[in-house]
């Protein structure tokens, strides 16, 4: 499963090249040797990073081990603009820039970089700082990512991810038994997967045949984890099934009746976003850029760590997709979010530094 960055950037790229343009990625692989291949029409070069023990001994985080690794990179680059994913990389092409040709600079940042955070790591503070003050433009994917990251002074561009409107999409009639899908990424404690698993039994009690699907990797551990908040009764109600392939996973957003996300700070929230484009309705966390997205019409909030409050937001969510409505009204929240305006959007930005 391609998940935040990884998902935007692949669906950038390979939109920009069916477009015509020249698009090179630039990436990091922590196994193997440096190499070269095309990812579904996408060139992409994989430059290997050193281990990570004997750089955090060091204070040293990957991005600044990937800052070194691409400036030499960008150096001997012939791009006309150099479109940065962190702030590693944006700091090496404005480094490159300065001793080698000018060329205009684009950061995207994707997550959230929190200034309280940001102050903790010495080296990183000094890459982040000079990204953001040498780039020529500074993108962000949402008003609530803007919003947190006022406080660094530097203007930034909403510019959001994108959603293949014709992967992600309604497919007819849903089972009948009442199905919620997370794809929440188990393993990590901020996704708040435990919100959920605490909420389901009282969803169960208004609603007994109701299933919990949860996709994504997860470990032994976790499982056990997990499913160790559930009584006994409940456990037969939840499955775990692992990554889903972009196929898969657009068919089980299609199939379910409602998905849940409950993760804290998204800076966009692509899942809320592929579920709506899948014409499935969402109870999403009160927290980051997911709130804004929903609407009473398509979806229900709830406040984090608030048992109760999740279960009546999934309990809403479950009885909006019983709707016939609902569907066409979660298809056209997400349309603003479709690759074609996104793309136009990044192309039209692009032509006005280039």
């Amino acid at each position: 499963m391609r998940r935040g960055a990884e998902r935007e950037i692949h669906g950038l790229g390979t939109r920009l090249v069916a477009r015509g343009e020249e698009v090179r990625l630039l990436t990091s692989t922590p196994t193997g040797l440096t190499r070269r291949r095309v990812l579904d029409g996408l060139p992409v070069r994989y430059v290997r990073l050193p281990h990570p023990r004997p750089l955090a001994e060091r204070g040293l985080s990957d991005v600044a081990a990937f800052a070194a690794i691409a400036l030499p990179a960008l150096l001997a680059s012939r791009a006309d603009l150099v479109h940065a994913w962190h702030y590693g990389d944006a700091w090496a092409a404005v480094q490159a820039g300065r001793v080698h040709r000018r060329r205009p600079v684009v950061l995207k940042l994707t997550g959230t970089v929190v200034p309280e955070r940001m102050e903790q790591v010495r080296v990183d503070r000094r890459l982040f700082r000079e990204a953001i003050a040498g780039a020529d433009e500074v993108w962000c994917n949402s008003r609530y990512a803007h919003e947190v990251m006022a406080p660094f002074g530097v203007p930034m561009h909403v510019v959001p991810a994108g959603v293949d409107l014709d992967r992600f999409r309604a497919r007819g009639a849903k089972g009948d038994r009442p199905t919620v899908l997370c794809t929440s990424a188990p393993e990590d404690p901020r996704k708040r997967l435990v919100d959920v698993l605490d909420a389901w039994p009282a969803v169960l009690s208004e609603v007994p045949d109701a299933r919990l699907v949860i996709a994504g990797h997860v470990t032994e551990p976790t499982r056990r984890a997990l499913l160790d908040r559930l009584p006994s009764s409940a456990i037969d109600s939840v499955a775990l099934v692992g990554d889903l392939d972009d196929d898969a996973l657009a068919e089980a957003y299609a199939q379910a009746h409602a998905v849940v996300a409950p993760a804290l700070h998204e800076a966009l929230g692509l899942t809320t976003i592929e579920a709506l484009a899948s014409g499935t309705p969402v109870a999403g966390a009160r927290s980051g850029a997911t709130a804004d997205l929903l609407t009473d019409e398509v979806g229900a909030r709830f406040e984090p760590a608030d048992a109760e409050a999740c279960a009546a937001a999934l309990l809403a969510a479950l009885a909006l997709g019983q709707q016939p409505s609902t569907a066409e009204r979660c298809r056209a929240a997400a349309t603003p979010f479709g690759w074609d305006a996104v793309v136009a959007q990044v192309q039209a930005r692009w032509a006005g530094l280039v």
